[in-house]
């Protein structure tokens, strides 16, 4: 996670809360490192397509592209010592005008995008599709997910969790959330960096309107996920990149799949056919089962993700 050590006094009695496991959010990845039996997860992301991982522009910032590719892996499923696939990367990107994290200093443009080797086995999630504006979305219920840590002791990462939280305004490109305000003080924590920030729209959709970036030490007080409506333009010429349409629809298969998805660029006639029977067709809506702490992750998560596997060997032939 990126850290901002904040001057302010923490809000009264915030708390990490260690709730159920979230088996939810299928779209939801952690992004880490394996090899053989051990494997380390560092940052999260979220797949907008079935090759395409949004991320923190930080989670990979350190290192040459190559070499988080030819060494980084996506988990899928609810935890990565039992997860339900593990997909490497073909190539990946950072947001060109990406600036860090510098004392006091907000990032610039933390947002990445990961292509993996082959289509992931569910179904991805949607981006919001307008402008968040600060008058109408400041006050907005969302959830946030991720594979990081339950506190800041780093403990409990790896296993895919979840936080209600709320917009308490936007600041820099961010949505900022205060734990004060937030269910059981939850906030982010370390290893949710890159992780998605849902917010369930009036058309029964989840979609994603952030991406986590930073927080305070302790995981207590406040944190900022940067904001998709803002990074939209160039998210979408990556996936245009790689699919050669940015129609979502047609990219996940998603016309004529006996779901109705309004929100297809074209009428998706699995639409139509709802109409002519008793059934809504409006779209599931998947209930998060639980949450607790979710959150930002350190910089450098290759390195770190080394380093585990590394620690983990040692102890092995110890």
């Amino acid at each position: 996670m990126l850290h901002i050590v904040l001057s302010a006094p923490l809000a009264a009695s915030p708390k990490i809360v260690n709730g159920d496991k979230e088996s939810g959010f299928p779209s939801a990845v952690s992004l880490g490192v394996e090899s053989g039996d051990s494997r380390f997860s560092a940052c999260s992301g979220n797949l907008i397509t079935p090759r395409v991982v949004l991320t923190a522009a930080h989670c990979g910032a350190d290192y040459p592209m190559d070499v988080v590719v030819a060494w980084g892996t996506t988990f899928i499923g609810d935890d990565i010592d039992d997860y339900q696939a593990s997909i490497g990367f073909e190539s990946g990107v950072i947001h060109p005008d990406y600036s860090p994290l510098e004392g006091a200093i907000l990032p610039d443009n933390d947002v990445a995008i990961l292509i993996l080797e082959e289509d992931a086995p569910v179904r991805p999630s949607w981006i919001v599709l307008r402008d968040l504006v600060n008058a109408d979305d400041t006050g907005a219920d969302v959830i946030s997910v991720g594979f990081g840590s339950t506190g800041a002791d780093g403990s409990g990462s790896g296993t895919k969790r979840s936080a209600e939280m709320t917009v308490d305004g936007f600041r820099q490109g961010f949505i900022i959330s205060e734990s004060a305000t937030n269910t059981d003080g939850s906030q982010i924590c370390s290893g949710d960096s890159g992780g998605p920030m849902f917010h369930l729209a009036p058309d029964g959709v989840w979609e994603q309107w952030g991406v986590h970036s930073w927080g305070d030490q302790d995981c207590l007080v406040s944190s900022g996920s940067t904001r998709i409506d803002q990074q939209r333009e160039w998210i979408l010429e990556q996936v245009i990149a790689v699919h050669g349409t940015a129609d979502f629809c047609e990219i996940n298969g998603w016309y004529g799949d006996g779901l109705c998805d309004a929100r297809c660029a074209q009428e998706d006639p699995d639409c139509a056919l709802a109409l002519d029977s008793a059934d809504t067709g409006e779209p599931s809506v998947e209930e998060p089962k639980g949450r607790c702490s979710s959150a930002p992750a350190k910089a450098g998560w290759l390195a770190a993700g080394l380093a585990g596997l590394l620690l983990l060997r040692r102890r092995a032939t110890a």
